[in-house]
This record gives C-alpha cells, sequence and structure tokens, in this order.
C-alpha cells in the first residue's frame, strides 16, 4: 500500500550511558516496537560497545517528535545526527523496530559511508549503499528479542 504521507528518515549514532546493558535493550526495544508501529515508524537500532546507531523511517511530524524524545534520554548521550531528510520508499517496512548488537567496525563502516551533515536544516538522505547494507543486515541478522 502506497504512504499517503510524505516519508522522511533520520540516522543518529550517540553513546550509551553506563546504565546500558542487554536486559536494558530488550525491554527498551520491546516499547519501541510498540510506539513504532503506532506512530507508523519503521528502522534499525544496532548497538556495538557502547555506541547506538539507528535508521528511523516514517511521517513527521512522527519522525521528529520521537527524536526529540531520543535526544532526552538518559541512556544515551552526544546524539549526533548523521543524516535526515526525504526519502520515497522506507528500507525497514516490516519492522517498526529491527534490533542487532554488531561489531563496532560495522557502525564506523555505516557512518563513515555517509555524507557529512550540515549544522541547521535537512541533510542529503543516505546513498543507496549504506540503505542496502543497512536492509540486508537487517534481513539476515536482525533478532526478534
Amino acid at each position: 500500500m502506497p504512504e499517503l504521507t510524505p516519508l522522511y528518515t533520520l540516522i543518529y549514532r550517540s553513546q550509551a550511558s553506563r546504565a546500558v546493558h542487554e536486559v536494558t535493550l530488550t525491554s527498551l526495544v520491546r516499547k519501541a516496537r510498540l510506539h513504532n508501529q503506532q506512530a507508523r515508524l519503521t528502522g534499525i537500532l544496532l548497538f556495538a560497545k557502547g555506541q547506538f546507531l539507528q535508521v528511523l523511517e516514517g511521517p513527521e511530524p512522527a519522525l521528529s517528535d520521537l527524536y526529540a524524545r531520543i535526544n532526552d534520554d538518559p541512556r544515551h548521550y552526544d546524539v549526533r545526527t548523521l543524516a535526515y531528510g526525504p526519502i520515497e520508499l522506507r528500507s525497514f517496512g516490516p519492522w517498526p523496530m529491527a534490533y542487532a548488537s554488531v561489531e563496532a567496525a560495522f557502525v564506523d563502516k555505516v557512518a563513515h559511508c555517509l555524507p557529512l551533515p550540515t549544522d541547521v536544516g535537512q541533510t542529503a538522505a543516505p546513498c543507496k549503499e549504506v540503505s542496502q547494507l543497512l536492509r540486508d543486515f537487517a534481513q539476515s541478522n536482525a533478532q526478534d528479542s
């Protein structure tokens, strides 16, 4: 079914606070999936050695509202926008939130493939190679926990 409202994607990276561990992540992912499903948001959350990298996609203002909550969340700090912009199609349509614990090198690979963000306004959407890399990864590795 085609989307009725314009879609946006947001990719950010952050550092986990000391309070974050696998047990807390399981609860966080479960709650996020419920919220994202209701807000019509999809994406993937990667966690690697104290770092988060998340791709979110969906309509505005739901995406911006969630990102504001993410920025205020004490479970992480140093939240950095890597990409934000309009997209034509979802890359993570079946997943309200795919989740995977990964090697830090994978997070670095994804982050370094993205265009440098600007301070104000929208950045370029991620290149097709980054979207494909993450989509392929989600299909083969995302956990149902």
